[in-house]
């Protein structure tokens, strides 16, 4: 196969997402991985993306993509062009001083794939020089060992920059994703595709949690959880009107067609709490609805939620 970008990218957390994008654009990119667990599995058998039937549970197909390294140590690693951030949020501070051994003021280009709020602008602070992107991915995903990711629903990419400031640099990485089989656009103004992307976040990762562990379709099937879920997309759509992001009823649909073909999908957030990991409560709930007040937004239904999940979690 042609490599059509032979740039160096490393994958700083080879979860669910960052091995399912990771493994994609290893086809067309040097890709090596900063990995704090599971290394040798991903060096010995690089990234395996199995792509599943959502109703049958059947393997569609397994994609396979080999590493140019998988490594323990930050400082071991080259200054790359890329580097795709895919932990969540909840570790963020902890990667400041590894990112610091690989990244390069004013050359490398940090694509940061996290959920929630505020995560650009988080590392912007400690990298100013350099610029930033966030993808949001619409997509359903799931590890289920150390290598291997399967994929439930294709789903698509939104990738802008930061303050829409650098659009050139998120155009030549939605060229990548393009490539890899990836359907990615190109988000001019990244924070209306930030509040869209909230508005299935917000709801699906929430009740999922505080309704006791359920998966999404049992959302879409209760009638009254259903109106809850939309009341939430309400107020995240409220607020981003206020911030002048017009979000359509079309779209709001959409995030009820979309889930119920998942089936019986877990949320990343719900996977997390099952395990006992830490839940991104900040990002994905406490940002949106600090930032919705602060512009004036009435959002009843969302800080009713946040009060639930920080019970829960903290």
């Amino acid at each position: 196969m042609i490599k059509l970008d032979l740039k160096h990218w490393v994958l700083v957390g080879p979860g669910a997402v960052g091995l399912y994008y990771g493994g994609r654009i290893a086809k067309f990119a040097r890709l090596g991985v900063l990995a704090r667990s599971g290394a040798e599995v991903l060096e010995a058998d690089g990234i395996r993306i199995k792509m599943i039937d959502p109703i049958t549970g059947k393997t569609l197909q397994v994609l396979h993509a080999s590493l140019e390294y998988v490594i323990v140590k930050a400082e071991s690693i080259a200054s790359p062009d890329y580097v795709i951030i895919a932990t969540k949020s909840t570790v963020n501070e902890e990667l400041i001083k590894p990112l610091r051994s690989i990244i390069k003021p004013g050359h490398t280009t940090i694509l940061c794939l996290q959920n929630g709020m505020g995560n650009a602008e988080f590392f912007s602070k400690y990298f100013p020089r350099n610029p930033i992107l966030l993808g949001l991915c619409f997509v359903c995903v799931n590890r289920v060992e150390p290598a291997v990711v399967e994929n439930y629903h294709t789903g698509r990419v939104e990738i802008g920059s930061l303050g829409d400031l650098w659009p050139e640099h998120a155009q030549a990485v939605v060229k990548v994703f393009n490539d890899s089989g990836i359907s990615t656009e190109h988000a001019e103004i990244l924070n209306t595709a930030l509040w869209r992307k909230l508005c299935w976040n917000v709801p699906f990762n929430g009740l999922c949690i505080t309704q006791g562990g359920i998966t999404t379709d049992k959302i879409i099937e209760n009638a009254p959880l259903a109106r809850r879920a939309r009341a939430l997309m309400e107020e995240v759509r409220e607020a981003a009107a206020i911030a002048g992001h017009v979000i359509p009823d079309t779209f709001l649909d959409d995030q009820f067609s979309l889930t119920e073909k998942m089936r019986a999908y877990k949320p990343s957030s719900l996977i997390d709490y099952l395990a006992g990991k830490p839940v991104e409560l900040e990002s994905i709930w406490g940002k949106p609805l600090r930032t919705g007040q602060a512009l004036g937004a009435k959002m009843p239904e969302l800080n009713k939620l946040y009060d639930q999940l920080k019970d829960l979690l903290e």
